[in-house]
């Protein structure tokens, strides 16, 4: 019989121990007390023993002629009955086990306590690697692997559907990410997932920390950020923790010896998926903090890095530090960037794929962006990873709120797929793609209206924001009150969104009902939903005229109101595609977006802390409005135009337009296609303004009038380009 005492113990790295069965039956379980569910539902409760030190025979050293191993590992993990059968690299140790003896960091509680600096300085700088191996056994080592996603189709449905024990398929399971389950690779050992190579990657990714000085500054200016993925409570408590469990390693100068202590910390972790979520905020976020670090967290800490020198301006004192290595701005932001991108190919080699994974290629590609500009096939394909991360993790199917508790963790998720759902949107649009996140196949559910920090506070001080919410999430507030959060902003984003993806169907779908009356209904419902939305986030009052607002609220007024201009002026170019003329509509819309869009230059001294986000809002919201208004004035040279239209409006508009190209930095990601723009809108105009005296004619000697889609403008390089922004007329707009 078990003991009366059936106390459950911790593994090393933090996590529950398994009882005996389950343990040795490579088994999930579930920790019961005094019994595991499972012994129970098998009646073997006699056997369910959750022993005290259950890895106390030695490891035996397996060389690689060897075919079978019976060992396990100290922190729990089973290795396979039988190896692979191939030739593996000789057995080798871990870089922490090459360092010079310290005293354990390892706690009462299982955290790591950080060591005297007296000791860290004390370590001998030399090139860890040169002896270095891998812990004995490695190669045959198997892990479980990360949970996923599996609908009712799937090939496992029928099993999971019944929890008899005979039909339980158990868990999946993978092999170190180094072994060699296909014979010798093509690479050897200096293939990129091998031990070596990676911890080589991963300590110098690590080497590229900020000082505690540096990440205390960004912290502070985390408002400039704007990025749902970075949630800032998790962000500061992730930085906080890290520094008080690692100090001895970052306090010093940065040096492989202490990093690879970090990188062995995270090694460990990534042999184990991430825990489910407890409803305590503090508990789930320790579940990936501290001295349970893992990659994808670790990653998502150089992305909010690499945002926050983003936000900065380019002559920053920060860019002069020693530490900075002369880099710029977007250099800085560009390292940070690939050490992001170093653990999430830490994740993809382990197959480590959960809700945290999908944060930080969220977060990623939102730094990548702000680097490179929105138009490159890397973010095509980051955004594919983005998307196939999310479904397999589960974030589409996300528990009602009628049916779930509302916590930190459940709301996080929820937040985090709704950014995902707009981005998505926002990507489609941008390129003209199928959006591939839809309503059909996803349940979109807007997140509560409340403060980021609401869900971190006790949980009867949450019950008492939530109370504060009316039936459909909204804050119940008074026409007075001017308080927003970002998840107010993030709701109205999902509504326009949800608009957007309807209008997506209609442009880029294949034999879909486009009737007028269909458009206009679009029209109806698009100008309901921003009547509908707080009063305190439109731009205009009452008579059509601006607020006067400044700062962050300026900057969310006039963001929700170009997404909605957008919105109408998509609406007017499928109307005009299935053959509604509606040019006046697509002009005025066009007219205003552009006057919206130089708001931002015209008063960048309000707007300065945003300033790294004008070179996304020419590219997204500017070049169609221009585009538009450019060929308008093309046709009105030619007395083409049948729409009313104040030439002179044009022009200044476009002139002031320039200036803003002319403003965007070098260090922004769309400062190139910004100059390819500025060039053609000054082409454009000087051919207003200078016309050519030379007609154009037919083989026939007769007089051509000028089609400025087809006018064949030699001295402009890039008027070509401009055609692709043309949404009025032509071929192109052919869409079935």
């Amino acid at each position: 019989m078990p003991p009366k005492e059936n106390r459950i113990g911790y593994r090393r790295n933090g996590k529950k121990q398994a009882c005996e069965p389950c343990r040795k039956g490579k088994l999930a379980c579930d920790h019961g007390a005094p019994f595991c569910g499972r012994c129970v539902r098998r009646k073997t409760i006699a056997k369910c023993i959750y022993h005290p030190a259950p890895m106390t025979r030695k490891t035996a050293i397996i060389s690689p002629q060897q075919n079978s191993s019976v060992s396990t590992d100290q922190s729990g993990q089973l290795q396979s009955l039988q190896s692979m059968g191939t030739s593996h690299p000789p057995p080798f140790q871990s870089p922490a086990e090459l360092l010079p003896e310290t005293p354990s960091r390892k706690g009462q509680n299982g955290a790591i306590a950080p060591e005297s600096p007296a000791i860290q300085k004390s370590v001998i700088k030399r090139d860890i690697f040169s002896t270095w191996k891998p812990k004995a056994g490695w190669s045959d080592m198997i892990f479980r692997r990360s949970a996923r996603y599996y609908g009712p189709t799937s090939f496992a449905a029928i099993f999971s559907e019944h929890q008899e024990d005979l039909l339980d398929i158990g868990e999946d399971i993978r092999k170190h990410p180094g072994a060699w389950p296909f014979g010798v690779p093509l690479l050897g050992r200096e293939r990129p997932n091998g031990p070596t190579a990676r911890t080589k990657q991963t300590v110098k990714a690590l080497l590229n920390i900020p000082s505690r000085e540096v990440c205390e500054m960004l912290l502070a200016n985390f408002d400039s950020i704007r990025e749902t993925s970075l949630n800032p409570v998790m962000v500061s408590h992730c930085i906080t923790s890290l520094w008080s469990t690692f100090e001895a390693e970052l306090s010093g100068p940065r040096e492989e010896e202490p990093m690879a202590r970090i990188a062995d910390v995270l090694f460990e972790n990534e042999e184990t998926p991430l825990a489910p979520s407890p409803d305590d905020p503090t508990e789930w976020m320790n579940t990936f903090t501290g001295s349970n670090i893992r990659f994808e967290m670790m990653g998502m800490l150089f992305c909010f890095f690499g945002l926050g020198f983003m936000s900065l301006q380019d002559w920053d004192p920060v860019f002069k530090a020693t530490e900075n290595d002369g880099r710029d701005r977007k250099q800085t932001a560009w390292r940070m960037k690939e050490c992001a991108g170093v653990c999430l190919k830490m994740c993809d080699d382990s197959e480590t794929v959960n809700y945290l994974v999908t944060a930080l290629i969220q977060s990623l590609k939102r730094l990548e962006t702000g680097c490179t500009g929105d138009d490159t096939y890397s973010i095509r394909r980051l955004h594919g990873d983005l998307i196939t991360t999310s479904i397999t993790s589960g974030l589409h199917r996300l528990p009602d709120y009628a049916t779930s508790k509302v916590t930190a963790a459940s709301e996080y998720k929820r937040r985090l797929f709704c950014a995902i759902y707009c981005n998505d949107k926002t990507h489609a649009s941008l390129n003209g793609t199928p959006p591939l996140l839809t309503r059909l196949f996803c349940d979109v559910q807007p997140c509560l209206d409340l403060p980021s920090e609401a869900t971190f506070l006790p949980e009867d001080e949450l019950t008492l924001e939530l109370n504060k919410l009316d039936v459909n999430g909204w804050k119940k507030s008074d026409r007075s009150d001017n308080t927003y959060y970002s998840a107010t902003i993030l709701r109205i984003k999902v509504q326009v969104c949800t608009i957007r993806e309807e209008i997506l169907e209609l442009a880029l779908g294949v034999n879909v009902d486009g009737s007028e009356t269909r458009i206009n209904d679009l029209h109806r419902r698009s100008f309901e939903m921003y009547q509908a939305i707080p009063p305190q986030l439109q731009y205009y009052t009452a008579g059509k005229i601006p607020k006067g607002s400044t700062g962050g609220l300026l900057f969310e007024q006039s963001h929700i109101l170009l997404q909605y201009l957008q919105n109408e002026f998509l609406i007017d170019r499928v109307a005009i595609a299935r053959g509604f003329a509606n040019g006046q509509g697509l002009l005025d819309t066009a007219m205003e977006m552009i006057d919206i869009s130089m708001m931002f230059w015209i008063k960048r001294d309000q707007l300065m802390r945003f300033s790294h986000s004008f070179d996304w809002i020419i590219t997204y919201y500017g070049i169609p409005s221009a585009g538009v208004i450019c060929i308008e004035l093309l046709k009105d040279a030619v007395g083409q135009s049948s729409i009313q239209f104040s030439r002179s409006d044009g022009i200044q508009k476009l002139t002031l337009f320039i200036a803003f190209l002319e403003w965007v930095r070098p260090t922004d990601g769309n400062y190139t296609l910004a100059q390819r723009l500025r060039k053609v809108v000054r082409r454009v105009l000087d051919h207003i303004l200078e016309p050519s005296q030379k007609e154009v004619r037919d083989e026939a000697g007769n007089e051509v009038p000028l089609d400025p889609m087809l006018a064949p403008f030699n001295e402009m390089d890039d008027l070509d380009w401009l055609n692709t922004i043309d949404w009025t007329q032509g071929s192109w707009m052919d869409f079935n």
